[in-house]
């Protein structure tokens, strides 16, 4: 298994920093190790098709309750992992069936008048990112206690010791090695290469991360309105005054 260590050194030496016998020092490895957790973190919070992992999670709705906290800090209402972002919802009535909910942001929560309206099958999520623990708000509050299913990104795994082991879908191991060499390099460390070479590490880690973002993109497809696109004649004919008769 690759360890945080393995990373750490296969960076430095794509920088030039060190030969392929040579191995970090003890202090230039914890450097390194603070460099790595930074651009990890930097990734989650700007970057989140880089995210570790997309995933769909579940809680029951409390009757009568709003907003509930979501983390692992303290007592949340909600004990998962904090999402960095909420992608989509939906909520499942007691017959199995499904509600699409609409996820929006804040603007279009605070324009919401009469937040204390309730309803049996809630139709909006505003996700708050509050830190340590986030808020996932529903409206109208709920009624019946149903189950939300949410899809979220999860920010990045950061590495707390050099024998941690990287359990990463493929791609990641050499996006983390390309982009930490880049990463050292702006943090000051000496880089070896020469101009050819810089070009190709620079390029080849910008490539390992867009393979990252174009496997974590969901196909996005575009909703019409049938009204508008669905007749034979969907543009003003200036010749016939949009009359496909004359």
């Amino acid at each position: 298994m690759t360890t945080a260590a393995d990373i750490l050194t296969r960076a430095a030496r794509a920088l030039g920093y060190l030969g392929f016998t040579e191995v970090l020092s003890a202090s230039d490895a914890n450097a390194a190790l603070d460099t790595f957790n930074a651009m990890l973190d930097s990734w989650s919070g700007g970057e989140f098709l880089t995210a570790y992992v997309t995933q769909e999670e579940t809680f029951t709705l409390i009757i009568g309750q709003q907003s509930y906290t979501i983390g692992q800090s303290g007592t949340p209402d909600i004990s998962l992992v904090r999402p960095f972002e909420i992608i989509t919802a939906r909520v499942r009535d007691t017959n199995n069936l499904d509600y699409k909910m609409n996820v929006i942001a804040q603007p279009e929560w605070d324009d919401i008048g009469n937040k204390l309206i309730t309803s049996q099958i809630p139709t909006t999520l505003w996700y708050y990112r509050t830190f340590p623990n986030g808020v996932i708000n529903i409206f109208p509050i709920p009624l019946l206690p149903y189950t939300v299913y949410f899809t979220s990104t999860l920010n990045q795994v950061t590495f707390s010791t050099m024998t941690q082991t990287l359990s990463m879908p493929p791609g990641y191991e050499r996006a983390y090695v390309l982009n930490l060499a880049v990463e050292l390099m702006g943090a000051g460390w000496p880089c070896l290469l020469n101009t050819q070479q810089l070009s190709a590490l620079i390029n080849n880690a910008t490539d390992a991360k867009a393979n990252l973002k174009r496997t974590n993109m969901d196909e996005i497809i575009a909703p019409y309105d049938d009204a508008i696109v669905s007749r034979s004649y969907a543009t003003y004919n200036v010749y016939s005054d949009g009359n496909p008769r004359n």
